[in-house]
């Protein structure tokens, strides 16, 4: 397990507006943010995304910043309003459930963190939420999407639409698309693989489609190629796609070594896999998909391109905008209730959340802590690069 601390800090700002009326968190040299994310491992191009989009939000709070509203004011933040700098703990989890866990004991047993942002993976997050929930210290997730966070408990809090939203995101795009009715699914065979396939053949099957082939593949296998004969054993007229990190580069080089089209492929998250193929474009050429986030004006303005400026390359994955709002909506949670605790922010998360506009989108949350939507994107892998795909139009 590999630890770094980033300490990101900038002057404090001359006025101090409150945020609704409370008054600012007690006087304090710094505010300990936990994070554990993958930097390293299957995920690494993820959860790097993930932390720089924190880092990101992280800098612009500690030199004080205004903070869009869904109405169109701002709301300013910054040292003086939270009473300090705000300080990043971050943990490598490896892309490893185990050390995922293992993070998460150190960052609230040892370090004693109010929250925890930026786990990725679903697999990672169930067991990890668990953990910090029982701890009664605050998780959450920009990248995991399984419908069984619902169950995890008060202190576990969700950026992204869960499998239930994307789910049915995708199969529309492919059944809307293409007029198929006979779909094949291949998955990773873990709780977001497996939620995926079950919430976009739920809505296949409501459109008048089915799913007549279901494969769940096992991680980090050198050898592919069964699963790809057996996905496409019953001759399907178009394929949900679900694969990420180093994994989906070997799917799809082996698909293209079978000489299987993939264009009548669609993916879920197609940036979670687009990056790994950059020096194999051939072999995504034509999958098409849906990625999570907003990507208007306002999302350029307010990320993308800062984003760019700060770290000399665009976003490389939707993930790491949400992990921008995570940060700001513990700012302002924190701001809010005056205090720098996992209750204070616990409480007050969801508030906050109604009213701010964030960079993926309304992240206005319902009781279980997961957001009551979320904004899709179709999009085309097409000469190496994922571009709007306006044909679904």
């Amino acid at each position: 397990m590999k630890r770094m601390t980033s300490m990101l800090a900038g002057t404090a700002t001359a006025v101090a507006l409150c945020f609704g009326a409370a008054m600012p968190a007690a006087a304090q040299d710094t505010i300990e943010i936990g994070v554990a994310s993958p930097l390293t491992g299957l995920n690494a191009v993820q959860g790097n995304d993930i932390v720089n989009g924190i880092k990101l939000a992280v800098k612009r709070i500690n030199n004080g910043w205004d903070v869009p509203m869904m109405d169109g004011s701002t709301v300013h933040i910054g040292p003086d309003e939270l009473g300090g700098e705000i300080e990043l703990l971050i943990e490598d989890t490896e892309s490893r459930p185990q050390s995922a866990l293992e993070s998460m004991r150190k960052l609230v047993n040892a370090d004693k963190v109010p929250v925890v942002l930026g786990s990725y993976s679903s697999g990672v997050c169930v067991p990890t939420g668990e953990f910090t929930n029982k701890n009664e210290t605050v998780q959450i997730s920009e990248g995991c999407t399984t419908p069984k966070l619902r169950e995890i408990g008060p202190y576990f809090f969700s950026m992204i639409g869960t499998d239930a939203l994307m789910g049915a995101a995708v199969a529309e795009l492919a059944y809307e698309d293409s007029g198929a009715t006979r779909y094949a699914s291949i998955a990773p065979n873990n709780p977001f693989g497996v939620g995926v396939e079950i919430q976009s053949c739920k809505r296949l099957e409501e459109l008048g489609a089915e799913c007549i082939t279901k494969v769940r593949y096992r991680q980090g296998k050198s050898e592919y190629r069964a699963d790809l004969q057996r996905l496409l054993s019953e001759d399907p007229e178009a394929v949900i796609f679900t694969a990420y990190g180093t994994d989906s580069r070997l799917i799809l080089k082996q698909a293209y070594e079978l000489g299987i089209d993939v264009t009548s492929w669609y993916a879920d998250y197609p940036t979670m896999w687009s990056n790994e193929i950059s020096d194999i474009p051939e072999v995504g050429e034509g999958i098409k998909g849906t990625r999570s986030g907003q990507q208007d004006e306002f999302f350029k303005s307010e990320y993308a391109q800062p984003f760019e400026e700060e770290y000399g390359e665009p976003p490389a994955t939707a993930f790491g905008s949400y992990a921008y709002d995570s940060a700001m909506l513990v700012a302002l949670a924190i701001m809010e209730s005056g205090e720098a605790t996992a209750d204070a922010i616990k409480d007050t998360l969801r508030d906050v959340a109604e009213d701010y506009r964030g960079a993926s989108g309304n992240k206005a949350m319902d009781e279980d802590g997961m957001q009551l939507e979320d904004r899709y994107t179709s999009l085309i892998y097409k000469d190496g690069e994922l571009v709007v795909y306006e044909g679904a139009e």
